[in-house]
């Protein structure tokens, strides 16, 4: 069995990318993800192991993620802000796209299998938003 440690982050969701068999994305959190900052692994699975290829830190908790099922470098985070956040992992720091939508943690995010152009997100605030992307649409 492969093991990785997320050492000072809890893991709270990972996924498969849809693209490469051997890449995997972690949503994680300090503390619980009761206070304190988040961060998204990018793993890479080896021969050697599991490796880190690449993660971003937040200022915020992370609680779920998903593959763009578009571009095989881009991903959604759910975040404790109640902002959603789109990383390009070709990129090296920031996400590429933040979206403030929901007044409260966003624990959950979906990318759509059939409409590849669209993803949706819950939140504790009660609501459920749908993204078409482009253009950035939000319904509720």
């Amino acid at each position: 069995m492969l093991e990785f440690r997320t050492q000072g982050f809890n893991g709270y969701a990972v996924k498969y990318s849809p693209f490469f068999d051997s890449r995997i994305a972690v949503a994680s959190a300090a503390n619980f993800g009761l206070v304190g900052n988040g961060r998204l692994y990018i793993l890479g699975l080896t021969p050697e192991g599991i490796l880190a290829e690449k993660w971003f830190d937040t200022q915020d908790s992370l609680y779920d993620l998903c593959w763009s099922e578009t571009h095989e470098n881009q991903c959604v985070v759910a975040t404790g802000d109640g902002s959603i956040k789109l990383f390009d992992i070709a990129l090296d720091e920031f996400p590429v796209r933040s979206w403030q939508e929901h007044k409260r943690e966003v624990f959950a995010v979906h990318w759509n299998l059939v409409a590849k152009d669209t993803f949706c997100s819950s939140s504790w605030d009660g609501t459920l938003k749908i993204v078409r992307t482009p253009p950035q649409t939000f319904f509720q």
